[in-house]
């Protein structure tokens, strides 16, 4: 005796369903309906819309990156470490040029370390107002208690306003 062949798939009755209910491909009927009227696009308004929109949102998040930037950095004493001469075993010359409000006086930290980077030496000058415009350029000494290899500034602010950091 031979076995009949198992049914079609479409000529099976789906699963909890009556057996008189067609079966229906889902896939091969929405792959006819986008072959009869092409791939979804969106209308021009729409697609207009959304440039929009992404415009508006890179500029807003532009202005805001722009702000934080401007917020951080103005009214603020600027310097820049321009080189260090080792005057002797117990001096460090450190150069810098200033960028700050010239009417206002400036204190800033200096430091010196040895080749372990221990901080040998440490001192605070002070830069009066200027009557140059900004930036200055300044060469001030560190006693160093042993022989430092570098000299550098460690942080500068407005007199008045106090140091942001503590040492």
């Amino acid at each position: 005796m031979t076995a009949a062949p198992p049914p079609d798939a479409s000529q099976r009755p789906p699963a909890g369903g009556r057996a008189d209910e067609p079966v229906v491909d889902w896939d091969a009927e929405e792959e006819a309906v986008e072959a009869r009227r092409g791939p979804r696009r969106l209308d021009a308004r729409t697609r207009r819309r959304w440039w929009v929109i992404g415009t508006v949102a890179v500029l807003l998040m532009t202005a805001t990156a722009v702000w934080f930037g401007l917020s951080a950095t103005l009214g603020r004493v600027h310097w820049v470490d321009t080189g260090h001469q080792i005057v002797s075993g117990t001096q460090v010359d450190v150069r810098f040029d200033l960028r700050r409000d010239p009417a206002r006086e400036v204190t800033c930290r200096l430091e010196a370390q040895d080749v372990s980077h221990a901080v040998v030496g440490r001192t605070e000058v002070t830069v009066p107002p200027a009557a140059a415009e900004s930036p200055t350029r300044h060469v001030e000494s560190v006693r160093t208690a042993s022989p430092a290899i570098t000299g550098y500034v460690e942080e500068c602010w407005y007199t008045e306003d106090g140091p942001r950091h503590d040492s």
